[in-house]
């Protein structure tokens, strides 16, 4: 892998797989070899923010100083903090947070070392590869992360570029195990601690994990989700309502806005993915999108008709606060995840799935297994897997996929009835008290056309 002669080298490694070492090992190599060619090399360590890109920085630290070559070094004791390393042959090695990939196409790196990819927007992503074409042939790139999931731009590439040849773009892909740490695990997959982690996994979340392969994902809940088919650029309809969906959980407080369209299609236009956020600082975010004067109802989990440990009922919250009456309606598991597989569908009329997700909506998109969460231990919703198969789906990293079940399956998608404008049947409420922003006999003749 090191001597291989691709300008990009993307890894996709297992937990504890040596990923960090070895991409702090291979940029000290290439900036002594490049410091041959060139007086003063500069190099990024760039991270989904400042602290994943910390402990790359910190390997490549302790080789110059092995090596002594540190002239200067800035690393603050916050790892959320930018970090400079300048040696004596004249390279500078900086941590780059790639939160902003706007902010990527700022001067012009002869290397960058991409850490934990996986948690990376595509964009940022781009930007690098372009940065690196600035100095064509000679630059250098070299990218790890592990697989949060099978689907998404990152396995995709990695599956595109596997292998020992490479196409102009000059990338090649690579699979780096957690038993090829022969330091932690001598006997390498034959490790006893390797054979007791396979013991306790299923094949698939065993090579994810651990093989550093994504295996097809057949535990993923929606598995019919595809980036490159249901993720785009979504555009407010005008005349027709925005509607929130709204899951108020204690991990995870998820708004979706959305749109139903005539024609059947689903258009999901921005997310509200709050962890550790307060109701009130949801309905602050919710109030200061430029949607919310087109919101004209919206579903809410069952759960929030409930009062929990004395604290307020979110359903009456959310009337206090806003004027709107959800709707909340308990359904089975099944029926709602099954709404959402036929928004997943193609859409006989236009040749197109019904369900659009804007980019921006990293929660969902996450939840069905199309990229990486934007919270802290979040991931794609998953059934319960056994050794002989699958379970029931986990009650975990669900938030805004069953916000939008409760949608689709409520008075606005399939629980709609010709002539009928308000809550469904068994509901808590009348859906909505903005009635007057859109015409009745529009919204009631699109209820009976949705699906």
């Amino acid at each position: 892998m090191f001597f291989h002669p691709s300008r990009i080298k993307v890894i996709m490694g297992g937990e504890g797989s040596g990923k960090s070492l070895m991409a702090a090992l291979y940029a000290t190599c290439k900036s002594v070899y490049d410091s041959l060619f060139i007086d003063k090399g500069l190099y990024w360590i760039v991270g989904a923010d400042f602290e994943d890109a910390r402990k790359e920085f910190d390997y490549i630290l302790e080789f110059q100083e092995k090596l002594q070559n540190v002239r200067v070094v800035s690393a603050p004791t916050h790892l959320d903090q930018q970090c400079m390393l300048e040696t004596k042959t004249g390279a500078k090695f900086i941590t780059i947070s790639a939160y902003d990939a706007t902010k990527l196409g700022r001067d012009e790196p002869d290397g960058i070392v991409g850490a934990e990819i996986s948690r990376w927007f595509e964009e940022a992503f781009l930007r690098c590869e372009g940065r690196l074409a600035r100095k064509y042939p000679r630059s250098w790139g070299f990218f790890s992360g592990s697989p949060q999931t099978a689907l998404g731009w990152f396995p995709d590439l990695w599956r595109a570029t596997k292998g020992a040849e490479f196409g102009r773009r000059g990338i090649a892909s690579f699979s780096t195990p957690t038993w090829v740490n022969l330091s932690k695990y001598p006997n390498g997959i034959d490790d006893p601690a390797i054979l007791a982690l396979r013991e306790g996994s299923s094949d698939s979340r065993f090579m994810a994990r651990y093989g550093g392969e994504p295996i097809p994902p057949q535990a993923v809940v929606f598995s019919e989700f595809r980036v490159e088919k249901h993720v785009k650029r979504t555009e407010h309809t005008m005349g027709v309502p925005v509607y929130l969906a709204i899951d108020p959980g204690t991990k995870v407080y998820s708004v979706l806005f959305v749109q139903l369209l005539l024609n059947g299609d689903v258009a999901i236009l921005d997310e509200i993915y709050g962890q550790r956020l307060t109701h009130r600082q949801i309905i602050e975010a919710v109030r200061n999108n430029v949607l919310w004067p087109f919101v004209g109802g919206g579903t809410i989990d069952v759960a929030a008709r409930a009062q929990v440990m004395g604290m307020p009922i979110p359903i009456e919250e959310w009337y206090r606060d806003t004027g709107i009456v959800l709707s909340s309606q308990k359904w089975p598991l099944e029926d709602s995840i099954e709404r959402v597989r036929v928004a997943l569908s193609t859409n006989p009329g236009t040749g197109r799935p019904r369900l659009s997700v804007d980019g921006r909506c990293r929660g969902i998109i996450s939840e069905m297994g199309g990229g990486a969460s934007p919270v802290d231990d979040g991931g794609p919703w998953l059934y319960v897997e056994h050794r002989d198969g699958l379970g029931p789906p986990e009650a975990r990293n669900n938030h805004s996929c069953m916000a939008l079940a409760y949608l689709l399956a409520g008075p606005y998608g399939f629980g709609s009835m010709p002539g009928y404008w308000g809550a469904g049947k068994g509901s808590s409420s009348a859906s909505y008290l903005k009635q007057d922003k859109f015409d009745k006999d529009v919204s009631v003749s699109y209820g009976r056309r949705m699906w």
